[in-house]
């Protein structure tokens, strides 16, 4: 998806404020570019559409102020993505303007730069260049979905080229998306991927794209002893933090046929470092949450967790018991029944209760308090995941 603010970070402007105050400018989303030539006609401005990006010089309102302003508030009334007025022929911006900007939210902006055609080539440009990415995102969707090593690697090497004996995926995310252009930091973290290459003999192939409302890259290596390994993922983060605010997940390297599992990990690793506001999370550092999200990925493993959790909430149903949410501040508590009474506002014997009915609810009457502990960790193990905004 283009928004407004990749269509800003476009060379052809050399300068562009907002003329009034917009919420969310940045975020709307771009569908098409048009030029405003003409005064408003019977149609009011019919053929613009919203979603476009409209660019004027107001040329044809010369110095009547009230025809710009007519032209402008009919403009704003289509509720386009948004209005540029370049400032070749000092535009006036009436304060009526102004605020039916604001209060419509949709962003005008004053610019001086290239002429309003070599905008819209450059707008275009970057929505066609954005259908590019989203079939590369198919084809990242399609790696995931990948169910064998041949077909990862042949996916990969579709995706990114890479034919080196390992690869390591890295999920980048700006941390003010809403004002961030995409387009411009995929631009950066491909110059910055180029210039790792050039640096590091042992690096195969370098490869960064669009996935979704984030970035990945790719770095394939012909497999250089571990130290050597160590000193240049390190190198590689840290370049990738010059480019600026953003967030970080880093995935394990591994074999080119486990690619997969590094692009799961590093969008694992960048959930959790935007969730809890880390600049870099690695999944090597995930612990207890990386095998949570590995636990999500896997469809047997829900399904049977889902299965044994059902029997209790049954159980609550046909009985006002609470017997699942019990097990599960159990689970969130790692079998300490005094800090899951003290989650629930419960006795500490009223939860020791509730468990010996669990036990017998999951066919486990005499397990002891260890075991049933135990699994309920693994009931619940996908329910007590960050990772999954719980």
């Amino acid at each position: 998806m283009i928004t407004v603010a990749d269509i800003i970070a476009l060379p052809a402007f050399e300068r562009i404020e907002l003329a009034a105050p917009c919420a969310g400018a940045g975020a709307r989303e771009v569908r098409n570019v048009g030029i405003l030539d003409l005064a408003p006609d019977e149609q009011a401005y019919a053929d613009y559409l919203p979603g476009e990006f409209i660019a004027s010089n107001l040329g044809f309102a010369r110095d009547d102020a009230a025809l710009a302003e007519a032209s402008l508030l009919t403009l704003i009334k289509r509720n386009v993505a948004a209005v540029a007025v370049k400032n070749g022929h000092h535009p006036h911006l009436s304060e009526a303007v102004r605020a039916a900007s604001t209060s419509a939210g949709v962003p005008l902006y004053l610019y001086d730069g290239a002429y309003h055609e070599v905008l819209a080539y450059q707008a275009l440009d970057l929505i066609r260049r954005d259908g590019e990415e989203s079939d590369k995102g198919r084809l990242v969707d399609a790696l995931l979905a990948a169910r064998d090593s041949q077909g990862t690697r042949a996916k990969l090497y579709q995706l990114t080229g890479a034919m080196g004996a390992t690869l390591q995926c890295l999920a980048v995310a700006p941390r003010n998306a809403d004002e961030c252009s995409l387009y411009a930091a995929l631009d950066a973290l491909a110059e910055v991927l180029r210039a790792f290459k050039a640096d590091w003999a042992s690096v195969d192939t370098v490869f960064a794209c669009r996935y979704h409302d984030l970035l990945l890259a790719f770095v394939s290596y012909a497999q250089p002893p571990a130290s050597v390994r160590a000193a240049s993922e390190a190198d590689l983060v840290a370049r990738i933090q010059g480019i600026g605010p953003l967030w970080l997940g880093v995935g394990e390297e591994g074999p080119l046929s486990d690619g997969d599992l590094s692009v799961r990990e590093a969008l694992a690793a960048l959930k959790t470092a935007r969730i809890e506001a880390d600049a870099v999370v690695c999944w090597a550092d995930l612990h207890h949450d990386a095998f949570r999200a590995a636990a999500a990925a896997s469809r047997l493993f829900g399904r049977t967790a889902a299965f044994h959790r059902a029997l209790l909430e049954e159980y609550d149903a046909e009985n006002d018991a609470e017997l699942a949410p019990t097990a599960e501040a159990l689970a969130r508590a790692y079998g300490d029944v005094r800090a899951a009474a003290e989650q629930l506002h419960q006795h500490p014997n009223t939860v020791r209760y509730r468990l010996r009915k669990a036990k017998a609810v999951l066919g486990m009457p005499d397990a002891p308090d260890r075991e049933f502990a135990f699994l309920l960790g693994l009931i619940f193990l996908d329910r007590t995941n960050p990772l999954l905004g719980r």
